[in-house]
């Protein structure tokens, strides 16, 4: 016999049915000193919108934005979640960042198991 009271009860809690799904979040911090570089931060920061906007267009990009303080100030870092892709694809696509790429930015790539709530 099979239990059903825990997704029975998030049902009723309208919280929905419990789905896993598997992405991959990325978290970016800044690289201190940061590195010269040739072109102008707001260059590389309009690649990296453009980047983002990419992996959604795609359909890779769950959320993304950037570190903050308990106070909301920016934290000079960024979280951004991938959709539909290995591991070892996130690991390689996060390379390409225009902040990762630039090195003024490093990344880690963790594996995570969103277990519920839907919408």
């Amino acid at each position: 016999m099979t239990d059903t009271s825990a997704t029975t009860s998030a049902t009723k809690a309208g919280l929905g049915e419990r789905e896993p799904q598997y992405l991959c979040v990325c978290i970016s911090n800044e690289v201190k000193p940061a590195p010269k570089i040739a072109r102008s931060r707001d260059e590389v920061h309009a690649e990296h919108v453009a980047f983002l906007q990419d992996l959604f267009d795609r359909g890779i990009l769950f959320g993304s934005g950037p570190k903050v303080e308990a106070s909301g100030e920016r934290h000079g870092g960024a979280v951004y979640i991938m959709q539909g892709v290995t591991l070892a694809e996130a690991k390689e696509i996060a390379a390409k960042e225009p902040n990762i790429r630039e090195g003024l930015r490093d990344v880690t790539v963790h594996p995570w198991r969103r277990m519920w709530f839907g919408g």
